[in-house]
């Protein structure tokens, strides 16, 4: 009796479907994304496939990003960013909802880490909230969820945040308010699984 020609395990069968998934979509991103970002992105109701697109671009080598925005920008002088990570590409004018946003792709060992999104409203518009409300409204429906929020409040700033957990992605919008400044922030970052032995 000959044996199969083919044999494989439960194990390797997962193993391979989930290399197959993420060659698939990253594969998508690099032929979809330029189709989207060829010009200056435009203004959208809500934050759909600008959301969807960062979230899969976490942990993409550098070479797939520059592949699948066209309209990305080296950084002169890469920015220090958390966990030893650098920001060293920017995208210009990208709209989650109404406001718009200049991302910065921080970047670890060749991956994408963190994306960084900071609000170009002016300084009057940032203190009426407005970018603030409006993006923790159109990521809340893109979620299809509440918020875990927190607050502070000294007297002198004003510290607020509002973060959105899935199964693979973290969430987050941040308001700084100071006399001296105003800044509203939104971060993608891949989710991090706690072991329970260790907690």
């Amino acid at each position: 009796m000959t044996k199969p020609a083919f044999e494989c395990t439960t194990v390797t069968l997962f193993a391979s479907r989930n290399r197959l998934l993420r060659n698939l979509r990253k594969a998508l991103l690099v032929c979809f994304v330029p189709l989207l970002y060829c010009g200056v992105a435009a203004k959208v109701p809500d934050c759909g496939l600008v959301c969807e697109v960062y979230g899969g671009l976490l942990l993409a080598t550098e070479r797939e990003l520059i592949g699948s925005i066209r309209t990305l920008e080296k950084v002169a002088k890469p920015v220090a960013g958390p966990r030893n990570t650098r920001g060293r590409w920017v995208q210009r004018e990208v709209y989650l909802g109404p406001e718009a946003y200049d991302t910065i792709f921080y970047l670890r060992n060749g991956l994408v880490q963190r994306i960084e999104l900071t609000s170009t409203a002016p300084d009057v518009r940032c203190r009426s909230r407005a970018p603030w409300a409006a993006t923790v409204a159109v990521l809340g429906a893109w979620q299809g969820k509440d918020p875990v929020t927190g607050k502070l409040d000294t007297g002198s700033s004003v510290q607020q945040s509002s973060h959105w957990a899935s199964d693979d992605l973290d969430v987050s919008v941040y308001l700084l308010l100071t006399a001296e400044t105003c800044t509203t922030k939104v971060v993608f970052k891949k989710r991090e699984a706690k072991d329970a032995t260790v907690l």
